[in-house]
């Protein structure tokens, strides 16, 4: 079975063009909430937000946590993009189990 090239294309450019059909920000932030990782005893049921978080090395600061997840977020897309993209005229038979 080949992939289609329509459906592959058709997806791609939904994550690409994110302000037409969905809200990368929004989902971002849902993700972080979902994590529920970014809590502190000291604060109850209180989260921290990711800009009041940075990843340090040592003693220096690497870079904000908001920033490390847009970032990380772009690049994560970008990739899953381009492998969509791989895809078309592929035989894709081999992702599916046999009955």
């Amino acid at each position: 079975m080949k992939a289609n090239k329509k459906t592959l294309l058709a997806i791609k450019h939904v994550l690409e063009c994110e302000q037409e059909f969905w809200d990368k920000e929004e989902m971002i932030n849902e993700i972080i909430v979902e994590t529920n990782l970014l809590k502190c005893e000291e604060m109850g049921e209180n989260t921290l937000s990711p800009d009041e978080c940075g990843i340090e090395w040592g003693e220096q600061n690497i870079c904000n946590l908001d920033d490390f997840i847009r970032e990380f977020s772009d690049n994560f897309l970008e990739k899953i993009c381009n492998m969509l993209e791989s895809f078309i005229g592929e035989d894709i038979g081999c992702y599916f189990e046999e009955d």
